[in-house]
Protein backbone atom coordinates (compact mmCIF):
# COMPACT_ATOMS: atom_id res chain seq x y z
CA UNK A 1 0.00 0.00 0.00
CA UNK A 2 2.86 2.23 0.76
CA UNK A 3 4.54 1.20 -2.70
CA UNK A 4 1.36 2.33 -4.14
CA UNK A 5 0.83 5.57 -2.42
CA UNK A 6 4.48 6.52 -3.79
CA UNK A 7 3.50 5.69 -7.19
CA UNK A 8 0.56 7.65 -7.23
CA UNK A 9 1.95 10.51 -5.74
CA UNK A 10 5.18 10.78 -7.59
CA UNK A 11 3.62 10.24 -11.27
CA UNK A 12 4.03 12.43 -13.98
CA UNK A 13 1.13 11.37 -15.73
CA UNK A 14 -1.55 12.73 -13.13
CA UNK A 15 -2.49 16.29 -11.99
CA UNK A 16 -1.75 17.13 -8.75
CA UNK A 17 -5.67 16.73 -7.71
CA UNK A 18 -6.15 13.40 -9.32
CA UNK A 19 -2.97 12.06 -6.90
CA UNK A 20 -4.35 13.93 -4.11
CA UNK A 21 -7.62 12.03 -4.88
CA UNK A 22 -6.44 8.47 -5.78
CA UNK A 23 -4.08 8.46 -2.56
CA UNK A 24 -7.16 9.30 -0.35
CA UNK A 25 -9.08 6.52 -1.92
CA UNK A 26 -6.05 4.03 -1.25
CA UNK A 27 -6.17 5.20 2.00
CA UNK A 28 -9.81 4.31 2.62
CA UNK A 29 -8.87 0.47 2.24
CA UNK A 30 -7.40 0.28 5.36
CA UNK A 31 -8.42 0.98 8.77
CA UNK A 32 -8.89 4.45 10.66
CA UNK A 33 -6.50 3.01 12.62
CA UNK A 34 -3.24 2.34 10.42
CA UNK A 35 -4.62 4.89 8.54
CA UNK A 36 -2.17 7.72 9.80
CA UNK A 37 0.61 5.18 9.04
CA UNK A 38 0.14 5.95 5.68
CA UNK A 39 0.82 9.84 5.75
CA UNK A 40 3.73 9.56 2.90
CA UNK A 41 6.86 11.70 3.18
CA UNK A 42 8.14 11.61 -0.37
CA UNK A 43 9.46 14.43 -2.19
CA UNK A 44 10.54 14.24 -5.98
CA UNK A 45 12.36 17.31 -7.00
CA UNK A 46 11.24 19.16 -9.90
CA UNK A 47 8.79 16.71 -10.76
CA UNK A 48 6.32 18.30 -13.46
CA UNK A 49 2.57 17.06 -13.32
CA UNK A 50 0.34 16.81 -16.16
CA UNK A 51 -2.26 19.28 -16.79
CA UNK A 52 -4.73 17.23 -18.73
CA UNK A 53 -7.37 16.01 -16.39
CA UNK A 54 -9.17 13.60 -18.74
CA UNK A 55 -5.44 11.67 -18.52
CA UNK A 56 -8.12 8.65 -17.09
CA UNK A 57 -10.66 8.41 -19.71
CA UNK A 58 -8.17 8.84 -22.54
CA UNK A 59 -6.34 5.98 -20.97
CA UNK A 60 -9.44 4.25 -20.73
CA UNK A 61 -10.70 4.69 -23.84
CA UNK A 62 -7.39 3.11 -25.57
CA UNK A 63 -7.76 0.06 -23.70
CA UNK A 64 -11.29 -0.67 -25.05
CA UNK A 65 -10.75 -0.35 -28.21
CA UNK A 66 -7.34 -2.34 -27.98
CA UNK A 67 -9.77 -5.04 -26.21
CA UNK A 68 -12.86 -4.71 -28.90
CA UNK A 69 -10.14 -4.08 -31.95
CA UNK A 70 -10.91 -1.40 -33.40
CA UNK A 71 -9.48 2.25 -34.55
CA UNK A 72 -9.14 5.07 -32.70
CA UNK A 73 -9.36 8.66 -33.47
CA UNK A 74 -8.13 12.10 -31.50
CA UNK A 75 -6.32 15.55 -31.98
CA UNK A 76 -2.57 15.51 -30.59
CA UNK A 77 -1.25 18.56 -29.06
CA UNK A 78 2.28 20.53 -28.62
CA UNK A 79 3.42 24.03 -27.19
CA UNK A 80 4.30 26.98 -28.64
CA UNK A 81 7.50 29.49 -27.85
CA UNK A 82 4.89 31.20 -25.42
CA UNK A 83 3.90 27.70 -23.61
CA UNK A 84 0.49 28.25 -25.36
CA UNK A 85 -1.08 24.92 -26.31
CA UNK A 86 -1.29 23.94 -30.04
CA UNK A 87 -2.72 20.88 -31.85
CA UNK A 88 -0.49 19.38 -34.45
CA UNK A 89 -1.10 18.03 -37.83
CA UNK A 90 -2.48 21.09 -38.50
CA UNK A 91 -5.81 19.98 -35.71
CA UNK A 92 -6.82 17.35 -38.30
CA UNK A 93 -7.30 14.01 -36.06
CA UNK A 94 -5.17 10.86 -35.90
CA UNK A 95 -6.45 7.84 -37.00
CA UNK A 96 -4.37 4.60 -35.21
CA UNK A 97 -4.62 1.13 -35.29
CA UNK A 98 -3.45 0.95 -31.14
CA UNK A 99 -0.96 -1.96 -30.69
CA UNK A 100 -0.69 -1.62 -27.02
CA UNK A 101 0.12 0.96 -24.12
CA UNK A 102 3.57 1.31 -22.53
CA UNK A 103 4.76 3.08 -19.10
CA UNK A 104 7.92 4.60 -19.50
CA UNK A 105 9.94 7.17 -17.43
CA UNK A 106 6.49 8.00 -15.59
CA UNK A 107 4.52 8.13 -18.74
CA UNK A 108 1.92 6.49 -20.47
CA UNK A 109 2.94 6.36 -24.54
CA UNK A 110 0.40 4.93 -27.15
CA UNK A 111 1.76 2.28 -29.70
CA UNK A 112 0.04 1.94 -32.80
CA UNK A 113 -0.19 1.74 -36.43
CA UNK A 114 -0.66 5.38 -38.11
CA UNK A 115 -2.79 5.08 -41.20
CA UNK A 116 -1.92 8.35 -42.87
CA UNK A 117 1.88 7.77 -42.80
CA UNK A 118 1.69 3.76 -43.00
CA UNK A 119 3.67 3.40 -40.45
CA UNK A 120 4.05 2.12 -36.53
CA UNK A 121 4.22 5.55 -34.19
CA UNK A 122 4.30 5.97 -30.45
CA UNK A 123 2.19 9.18 -28.82
CA UNK A 124 2.80 10.31 -24.83
CA UNK A 125 -0.87 9.95 -23.96
CA UNK A 126 -1.17 12.86 -21.49
CA UNK A 127 -0.53 14.91 -24.70
CA UNK A 128 -3.69 13.50 -26.51
CA UNK A 129 -6.26 16.19 -26.55
CA UNK A 130 -9.37 14.36 -25.69
CA UNK A 131 -11.23 11.07 -25.15
CA UNK A 132 -10.18 9.31 -28.25
CA UNK A 133 -13.36 8.34 -30.97
CA UNK A 134 -13.56 4.98 -30.82
CA UNK A 135 -14.47 4.25 -34.38
CA UNK A 136 -16.56 1.81 -35.75
CA UNK A 137 -13.64 0.67 -37.68
CA UNK A 138 -11.91 -2.41 -37.53
CA UNK A 139 -8.21 -2.43 -36.41
CA UNK A 140 -5.33 -3.67 -38.57
CA UNK A 141 -4.37 -6.52 -36.25
CA UNK A 142 -0.82 -6.01 -34.82
CA UNK A 143 1.47 -7.60 -37.01
CA UNK A 144 3.12 -11.07 -35.90
CA UNK A 145 6.38 -10.11 -36.12
CA UNK A 146 6.19 -7.29 -33.76
CA UNK A 147 7.54 -7.45 -30.45
CA UNK A 148 6.77 -4.93 -27.99
CA UNK A 149 9.72 -5.41 -25.95
CA UNK A 150 12.14 -5.14 -28.84
CA UNK A 151 10.19 -1.74 -30.25
CA UNK A 152 10.33 0.14 -26.62
CA UNK A 153 14.04 -0.57 -26.30
CA UNK A 154 14.61 0.45 -30.56
CA UNK A 155 12.47 3.75 -30.42
CA UNK A 156 15.14 5.31 -27.92
CA UNK A 157 13.25 6.80 -24.97
CA UNK A 158 9.86 7.39 -26.86
CA UNK A 159 10.24 10.27 -28.38
CA UNK A 160 11.36 9.36 -31.97
CA UNK A 161 10.51 8.36 -35.67
CA UNK A 162 13.86 7.45 -37.51
CA UNK A 163 14.01 3.92 -38.50
CA UNK A 164 16.34 2.00 -36.04
CA UNK A 165 19.95 1.03 -37.05
CA UNK A 166 23.04 -0.70 -35.34
CA UNK A 167 25.35 2.08 -33.39
CA UNK A 168 28.35 0.95 -32.35
CA UNK A 169 29.94 2.43 -29.04
CA UNK A 170 33.03 2.47 -27.02
CA UNK A 171 32.61 3.71 -23.67
CA UNK A 172 34.24 3.57 -20.43
CA UNK A 173 33.58 0.60 -17.90
CA UNK A 174 31.76 3.56 -15.63
CA UNK A 175 29.19 4.11 -18.12
CA UNK A 176 27.63 0.44 -18.32
CA UNK A 177 24.95 1.31 -16.05
CA UNK A 178 24.01 3.97 -18.42
CA UNK A 179 23.77 1.94 -21.35
CA UNK A 180 21.93 -1.05 -19.45
CA UNK A 181 19.53 1.33 -18.43
CA UNK A 182 18.92 2.38 -22.01
CA UNK A 183 19.24 -0.66 -23.93
CA UNK A 184 18.48 -3.81 -21.74
CA UNK A 185 20.43 -6.45 -20.00
CA UNK A 186 20.87 -8.80 -22.96
CA UNK A 187 22.95 -6.13 -25.04
CA UNK A 188 26.22 -8.13 -26.54
CA UNK A 189 29.36 -6.51 -24.77
CA UNK A 190 33.02 -7.32 -25.38
CA UNK A 191 36.37 -5.51 -24.09
CA UNK A 192 37.83 -2.46 -26.02
CA UNK A 193 40.67 -0.49 -24.73
CA UNK A 194 41.92 -0.20 -21.37
CA UNK A 195 39.19 0.35 -18.98
CA UNK A 196 36.56 0.32 -21.97
CA UNK A 197 33.95 -2.25 -23.43
CA UNK A 198 32.34 -2.32 -26.65
CA UNK A 199 28.65 -2.59 -28.14
CA UNK A 200 26.56 -2.57 -30.68
CA UNK A 201 23.11 -1.39 -29.99
CA UNK A 202 19.98 -0.46 -32.20
CA UNK A 203 18.99 3.10 -32.21
CA UNK A 204 17.42 5.71 -33.83
CA UNK A 205 20.04 7.97 -34.78
CA UNK A 206 18.22 11.42 -33.75
CA UNK A 207 19.28 14.75 -31.57
CA UNK A 208 17.77 12.52 -28.43
CA UNK A 209 20.45 10.08 -29.22
CA UNK A 210 23.20 11.55 -29.68
CA UNK A 211 22.02 13.59 -26.75
CA UNK A 212 21.92 10.95 -24.92
CA UNK A 213 25.79 9.56 -25.75
CA UNK A 214 26.59 13.73 -24.96
CA UNK A 215 25.78 13.34 -21.33
CA UNK A 216 29.07 11.15 -21.21
CA UNK A 217 31.07 13.67 -21.43
CA UNK A 218 33.36 12.14 -23.71
CA UNK A 219 33.33 8.58 -21.61
CA UNK A 220 31.06 7.31 -24.63
CA UNK A 221 31.04 7.78 -27.97
CA UNK A 222 29.89 6.33 -31.24
CA UNK A 223 32.49 4.90 -33.72
CA UNK A 224 30.33 3.43 -36.03
CA UNK A 225 28.51 3.08 -38.77
CA UNK A 226 30.48 6.56 -40.18
CA UNK A 227 27.28 7.75 -41.33
CA UNK A 228 26.00 8.35 -37.82
CA UNK A 229 29.54 9.52 -36.36
CA UNK A 230 29.67 12.10 -39.00
CA UNK A 231 26.00 13.20 -37.86
CA UNK A 232 27.00 13.32 -34.83
CA UNK A 233 29.72 15.82 -35.26
CA UNK A 234 27.85 17.30 -37.49
CA UNK A 235 25.13 18.09 -34.68
CA UNK A 236 28.11 18.97 -32.15
CA UNK A 237 29.57 21.95 -34.88
CA UNK A 238 26.23 23.45 -35.14
CA UNK A 239 24.86 23.77 -31.46
CA UNK A 240 28.71 25.11 -31.11
CA UNK A 241 28.34 27.82 -34.11
CA UNK A 242 24.67 29.11 -32.68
Amino acid sequence: MKLLIDAVESSRFMTESQSKSLTEKLITLTSDTNAGKFKRNLHVPGRVKSENKQIFYIVDSINEAINSGKRISFQYIDYNSRTKEVLRNKGNAYTISPYSLIWNVDYYYLVGYYHEKDDIRTFRVDRIKAQPEILEVAADPVPEDFDITRYTREVFRMYDTEEPVPVTLVCENEVMKGVLDAFGMDIKVKRAEKGHFQTTVMACTSPTFYGWVFQWEGRGRITAPEVVVQAYAALARKVLRE
